[in-house]
């Protein structure tokens, strides 16, 4: 997932196993930086962040009696993981403004939230659209996917369990908003299909940032 030059001046902090709870421990990633005293906490839930978050002071106190002094200052808790939203038509030109800017938006999220942060991208699966660009983007770089399958017949999402049948159709915008729900970032690349627009205006007002990339 990462290497050496990515990590520096980073290391792991061995203490976290003995201060955490093991099951606390299975799904936190700690790294530590010697500079400022401050340890990373990556987690790989919104529930283990909060469980982390509740238990910051008693955190604190125990990693420093284990390493004998005072070094950790603070616990800075992110996920392991940012889900981002890619979506534009089949046909899109510029094949390379979509690496760019899945580039330059991941080396974002590293220098914001630590050197072992991963860009998960959540497409809808449709093949030759710019979210399968930026699925094999991901599978080139290492970075989670979140596919999302939308039924042909009624627009349901199926987000691993099945479709779920028993509504109405499902309109752009019901697809819009399934497809932002918890989402931290949409790129939007955007010509003729009212869709990609729809999506990026429903991250709007639910608050999400939206980048917009227009043919």
């Amino acid at each position: 997932m990462t290497d050496d030059s990515r990590i520096a001046p980073w290391r792991a902090f061995p203490w976290w196993t003995l201060a955490a709870t093991p099951a606390l421990a299975a799904h936190t990633v700690p790294v530590y930086d010697p500079q400022t005293g401050e340890l990373l906490v990556l987690c790989d839930t919104r529930a283990y962040l909060l469980q982390t978050k509740l238990l910051t002071t008693s955190l604190l106190a125990k990693l420093n009696r284990f390493t004998g002094a005072p070094q950790v200052t603070a616990l800075r808790l992110v996920l392991a993981s940012t889900s981002v939203v890619v979506t534009g038509p089949a046909g899109w030109a510029d094949e390379q403004l979509v690496e760019d800017v899945l580039l330059e938006t991941w080396h974002d999220l590293v220098q914001d939230r630590g050197p072992l942060h991963l860009l998960a991208v959540r497409h809808v699966e449709a093949a030759g659209e710019v979210g399968d660009l930026a699925r094999r983007w991901a599978e080139t770089n290492d970075q989670p996917t979140e596919p999302v399958r939308c039924d042909g017949l009624c627009g349901c999402l199926d987000l691993g369990v099945g479709p779920d049948h028993s509504h109405p159709p499902l309109t752009d915008e019901d697809l819009a908003a399934r497809l932002i729900k918890d989402a931290g970032l949409v790129l939007a690349f955007i010509d003729h299909r009212v869709l990609d627009t729809q999506i990026a205006d429903a991250a709007e007002r639910a608050r999400i940032p939206v980048r917009r990339f227009t043919a």
